[in-house]
């Protein structure tokens, strides 16, 4: 009976937007029972869920409500994302439901660099990089601003990309000039998800539900072995991953002759959008497929449910087996993974992660600030604003990541090297920081080059490359390397030897921003010293 309350209660409170997100399930799952009364009465909210719980719909349903209701004006919601990937599936995820609302949604990232002329959004959905670009050349669109929501946090949280987004919720504030914005966390996986939240709101409410899903693993050693059992447990779909570009290429051409007359797609980043988008159709439509693919489906991207997900390659961190693992069986409680090894070293460390990433037995990762992002922010700032700013409002904008002593060291760098001019008590960005915004080069964090190269501290002798997130001990040419430290492009490494359970090495290692280059040389040797201690 006090089901049936429930749900009458929580169809009444969305009236306009129950039809267009919900009738097609007829029902709400736990985290929507829970959130969307929370996200109705204004409140902010850290939404912590498995894969495919409906937390998207949680958020977005009682903000359409709102927008109904409330009669929400243009560029009232931002929606932002970690990929472009993800924010092209959200737009086809949430794009009907806001259409049958008549509140008009629009995507903006990189691969589509301007917005219709004709009609401004009512949400726009967009990535980090993207949002940094409007603030700057059209801060005032985002007066009106009345909720924003942060997807996927935890994969950009502790990283550059998340430093950067901190600062721009707090230049959006500055924008709304006191008129008060919600903001919604949306997470699959998060260790700490108070600690989290507190570097983007204050006064937010954490809404959990519903256990991680079991995982069922094999480790096999040959893709024999793989073809097998895939015959074996019926599996008609199945989703690869490799750690490099050059690895899917290989792999998918070794798989094709194998899996005939089914198809075999690759899927990477240095493929056209074309031929991504074909290998998506394929996963979508055929009845037995497979597919190998880069990082570029650890997230986003809808390529239906898909049987089970093979790691051809050890992942460099629990983080992203994590999200590769999660991408299977998305309508089941119970995940099927299968590693493929050709070392004892690999298989040690597959054991020890999906050990770890079925218990949750993971250290907590101290929070460390790219004060980097310091400079990128302090550049987009001055852009912003060509008539000057006053020093307080950059140390106020800087200042979850720096000390006002370092802020004031990193102005003083900068003014000497001719990117900044202090005049009648104001910064100004320079000729020459006005012509590199122009360019639209002041946006970004992310580095030119992603990959670092791993160098054998013993011998000097160069091992690979790896990219993104790394764990302290990972796995590379068939053997365990544990971290000496990380350089700006290289990682020094010895190989790891110890009886010891793996887990405890699973601490994070991140790149610094691309610009870290601009810092005064006191506050480089210090980032490099932190990110190593």
């Amino acid at each position: 009976m006090s089901v049936n309350r429930d749900f009458t209660a929580h169809r009444a409170g969305l009236r306009h937007a129950w039809f267009p997100f919900f009738v097609q399930f007829g029902g709400l799952t736990p985290i929507q029972r829970e959130t969307i009364p929370k996200v109705l009465a204004g409140k902010n909210v850290v939404v912590a869920s498995p894969t495919a719980s409906g937390k998207t719909e949680a958020v977005m349903a009682p903000l359409a409500e709102r927008f109904v209701r409330e009669k929400w004006g243009t560029f009232s919601v931002l929606y932002v994302v970690p990929t472009r990937a993800l924010a092209n599936d959200s737009l086809k995820r949430i794009g009907g439901p806001f259409s049958e609302l008549r509140i008009h949604v629009v995507l903006k990232h990189g691969d589509r660099p301007r917005l219709p002329s004709r009609r401004a959004p009512d949400v726009l959905i967009t990535t980090p990089e993207s949002l940094d670009s409007f603030i700057c050349r059209r801060p005032s669109m985002f007066r009106r601003l009345r909720a924003v929501v942060l997807d996927e946090i935890h994969l950009i949280d502790n990283t550059y990309r998340g430093d950067q987004l901190r600062l721009l919720l707090r230049r959006l504030d500055e924008i709304a000039r006191g008129r008060r914005f919600s903001v919604h966390l949306l997470s699959a996986t998060l260790s700490c998800a108070e600690e989290i939240g507190s570097r983007y709101v204050d006064d937010f409410e954490v809404v959990s539900a519903g256990s991680a899903r079991s995982i069922q693993y094999h480790i096999l050693e040959s893709w024999e072995e793989v073809r097998a059992l895939a015959v074996r447990k019926r599996w008609a779909k199945i989703l690869c991953f490799c750690n490099m570009r050059e690895s899917v290429e290989r792999l998918a051409a070794r798989l094709k002759p194998m899996w005939e007359p089914y198809p075999v797609v690759a899927h990477h980043g240095s493929l056209s959008k074309r031929l991504r988008e074909d290998a998506e159709q394929v996963m979508h439509q055929a009845s037995c497929a497979v597919c190998v693919a880069t990082s570029t489906l650890e997230i986003g991207i809808d390529i239906g449910d898909v049987d089970a997900v093979v790691l051809a390659e050890t992942p460099w961190s629990v983080t992203s087996l994590l999200q590769r693992v999660g991408r299977g069986n998305r309508r089941s409680d119970t995940i099927q993974a299968v590693a493929v090894v050709e070392t004892d070293d690999e298989r040690r460390a597959l054991e020890a992660m999906f050990e770890g990433a079925s218990t949750g037995n993971l250290p907590h990762e101290p929070y460390s600030p790219d004060v980097s992002v310091a400079v990128q922010q302090i550049f987009s700032y001055a852009f912003q604003n060509p008539s000057g700013l006053e020093e307080g409002a950059i140390l106020s904008l800087t200042q979850p990541l720096c000390s006002e002593a370092d802020t004031r060291l990193i102005l003083s760098h900068l003014r000497d090297e001719g990117w900044l001019e202090y005049r009648s008590r104001r910064w100004f960005a320079s000729t020459k920081l006005m012509d590199m915004g122009e360019r639209g080069h002041i946006h970004s964090n992310i580095p030119d080059s992603m990959a670092l190269q791993v160098v054998d501290a013993s011998s000097g002798k160069a091992v690979g490359t790896i990219t993104g997130l790394f764990d302290n001990v990972f796995a590379l040419g068939g053997r365990l390397w544990k971290v000496v430290s990380v350089q700006r492009q290289r990682v020094l490494a010895v190989p790891f030897k110890s009886g010891r359970p793996l887990a405890p090495h699973f601490k994070k290692h991140r790149a610094v921003g691309a610009f870290f280059r601009f810092l005064p040389e006191e506050l480089r040797e210090r980032s490099l010293a932190s990110a190593n201690a």
